[in-house]
């Protein structure tokens, strides 16, 4: 039987490849591709795309187990530099901004 913690770890390992994934797009030039995986993983977890989440803060990011807060935040990490790599500044923030809001949310206790 699969407890809710099982099924958290899982999501973990999925994130992890997933950021391999992206990150092996970077190295070969396909942002676009990589920019959309993090728009299918981002979208699986909150129910919103990358761009979506980056833009609306902590308020979609504050219910996600605390497990899952250090993982999302190395994607969007990773979503941050791909943007910064398309000189989308802006982008680049929101993704990086989003990004602090989860690591600071893992560290609370609840």
């Amino acid at each position: 039987m699969l407890t809710e913690r099982d099924v958290i770890m899982r999501l973990v390992r999925q994130l992890a490849e997933m950021l391999a994934a992206i990150m092996r797009l970077r190295r070969e030039g396909k942002r676009d591709e990589a920019l959309r995986q993090i728009d299918a993983i981002t979208g699986r977890l909150t129910g919103m795309d990358a761009g979506a989440l980056c833009l609306f803060g902590e308020a979609p990011l504050s219910g996600l187990p605390r497990e899952l807060k250090l993982p999302l935040a190395c994607v969007l990490r990773a979503r941050a530099r791909l943007l910064r790599d398309a000189r989308d500044r802006a982008g680049a923030r929101q993704a990086f901004r989003a990004a602090r809001l989860l690591v600071r949310g893992s560290r609370r206790l609840h």
